[in-house]
C-alpha cells in the first residue's frame, strides 16, 4: 500500500507538472518562452541606456579637441562603461574628423553615449558618469548632466503574460487593442498613450489617431519613432490617418525639506532620497501624474531613520501636482534636499 501511495504521488506530481506549463499563467522562466513561442513571440531583451555627456576643457582657449565615435567613459566607481554614439545631427559632429569637435575657445560639448551593458544597471543619477575611459587630447573631464533613466531590463514573466493577453485581444486587428500591442512589443522600455479622433494640436478629427511615446529619457531617438509607426502601420484599419509623436516633457524641479537626525550628513540623506524620487518620477507613464503626496512618502522611506521629519515638498516651486494631460511625460529635472535645521 504504501508502495502504490508513493508511485500515485509520483504520478500526481508530474500531472501538476505537465498542468503548469500547459497554461502561460502558471508557467515560469523558459516554460514562458517556449509557450509564446507557438505563436511566433518572443521575450523582449534589455536595453542599453543612453544619455548625453558633457566634454569639459579645463584650458579651452590653448587648444581644439575631437571626442572620436568609439570613446569610452566611466561612472565614478568605474564599475559602468558608456561609449561615445554617432549623432550626424549634433552640432559638434564632424564626419572628417570622425567625432564631436571642441573648437579652439569652446570650453565644452555635449556627444551621446550608450551604455556598454545593457538594462537597468546604466539608469545612473546626474553628475556620476565623470571618468575618462579614453584619453582625449584638449579634454579634461566629463559628466552627464540629468539623471539616466531609458535603460531597462529583459522582459519579465509578467509583462510577458500581460503582452501576450493583449495580443490576444489583438487579433480582430484595426482595434485599439491592436494599436497597443503593437507599440508594447516594439521595445520592453516604451511608454504610451494612443489619442483618438484628435491631432496632436489638439484639434478634433474624426478618423485620425497619434500615439505618443516614452522611452523614459525623454527624448525617444528617430529609430524607435520610425519602429513605432511602422508597427502601428501594420494594425490600423485602411483609410485610418495616424502619427507617432514623442511625449511632450513635464519637466520637474523637487525640493525636499527635512530635519537631519543627530550625526547625520546632508550629502548621504541627498543620494539615498534623490535615487528614489528619480526613480518614482522617470518611471511614470505618458499621461501619468506625479503626485507631490507620494514623493513626500518616498522621501520619508528612503531617508529612513537618517531624518528626523520631511516637510512640505514643492514640485516646481508649488505644493501642487504635475502631469496628467494628454500626450506629456512627467520627468526629472533636479531633486534637491534641504535641512530645515541648518
Amino acid at each position: 500500500m504504501e508502495a502504490n501511495a508513493t508511485v500515485a504521488l509520483w504520478i500526481q506530481y508530474l500531472i501538476l507538472q505537465v498542468l503548469s506549463v500547459t497554461r502561460l499563467a502558471s508557467s515560469f522562466g523558459s516554460d514562458v518562452d517556449t509557450w509564446i513561442a507557438q505563436y511566433g513571440m518572443t521575450r523582449l531583451g534589455a536595453t542599453a541606456a543612453t544619455t548625453v555627456e558633457t566634454f569639459i576643457s579645463l584650458s579651452p582657449t590653448s587648444t581644439s579637441a575631437v571626442v572620436p565615435v568609439g570613446a569610452v567613459v566611466k561612472t565614478s566607481d568605474g564599475t559602468i562603461s558608456f561609449t561615445v554614439t554617432e549623432d550626424t545631427d549634433n552640432q559638434y559632429w564632424s564626419a572628417t574628423a570622425g567625432g564631436y569637435v571642441r573648437a579652439q575657445g569652446v570650453s565644452s560639448i555635449t556627444c551621446p553615449i550608450e551604455c556598454n551593458t545593457t538594462g537597468s544597471v546604466g539608469n545612473v543619477s546626474a553628475g556620476v558618469i565623470n571618468l575618462l575611459g579614453t584619453q582625449i587630447s584638449g579634454i579634461d573631464t566629463c559628466t552627464n548632466l540629468s539623471a539616466v533613466s531609458n535603460g531597462s531590463d529583459e522582459e519579465t514573466d509578467s509583462a510577458v503574460k500581460s503582452r501576450m493577453v493583449l495580443w490576444f485581444s489583438s487579433l480582430s486587428s484595426a482595434t485599439l487593442d491592436a494599436v497597443e500591442a503593437s507599440i508594447s512589443g516594439v521595445a520592453s522600455n516604451l511608454t504610451y498613450q494612443v489619442i483618438q479622433n484628435e491631432t496632436p494640436d489638439g484639434l478634433y478629427r474624426a478618423g485620425y489617431f497619434f500615439a505618443t511615446i516614452d522611452d523614459g529619457s525623454g527624448d525617444v531617438p528617430d529609430t524607435t519613432l520610425t519602429s513605432v509607426e511602422s508597427a502601428i502601420e501594420a494594425t490600423r484599419a485602411c483609410g485610418v490617418e495616424t502619427s507617432t509623436v514623442r511625449a511632450t516633457v513635464i519637466a520637474a524641479v523637487i525640493v525636499v525639506p527635512v530635519s537631519l537626525a543627530a550625526g547625520v550628513e546632508l550629502a548621504s540623506v541627498q543620494t539615498a532620497v534623490s535615487s528614489a524620487i528619480t526613480a518614482y518620477i522617470n518611471a511614470l507613464t505618458v499621461g501619468g501624474v506625479c503626485q507631490y503626496t507620494t514623493i513626500s512618502s518616498i522621501a520619508l522611506q528612503s531617508a529612513g531613520s537618517l531624518v528626523t521629519s520631511v516637510g512640505v515638498v514643492t514640485v516646481n516651486g508649488v505644493v501642487a501636482d504635475i502631469g496628467g494631460s494628454t500626450g506629456t511625460v512627467v520627468r526629472v529635472t533636479s531633486v534637491t534636499v534641504n535641512d530645515t535645521d541648518a
